[in-house]
């Protein structure tokens, strides 16, 4: 299995395949000059967050959802 991909909902054919996807497009970045070794160093140290609407879903609709009013 990959070392730093991992998609529950792939089985291991399609996440090697998708690694090496990923792969040959940052290689024809780099080699286009629109990469270089130390943004994909940077890319990689990253910390991936939620989109910020995703993170307020559940508190715009928690009270319509769940009110106990109704």
């Amino acid at each position: 299995m990959s070392e730093w991909l991992s998609i529950p909902s792939l089985g291991e054919e399609e996440t090697l395949r998708l690694e090496e996807e990923v792969r040959r497009r940052i290689a024809e970045k780099k080699a286009r000059g629109l990469l270089t070794d130390r943004d994909v160093e940077e890319i990689v140290e990253m910390r991936l967050k939620p989109l910020p609407d995703l993170q307020d879903v559940q508190n715009v609709y928690e009270n319509m959802l769940f009110d106990s009013k109704k």
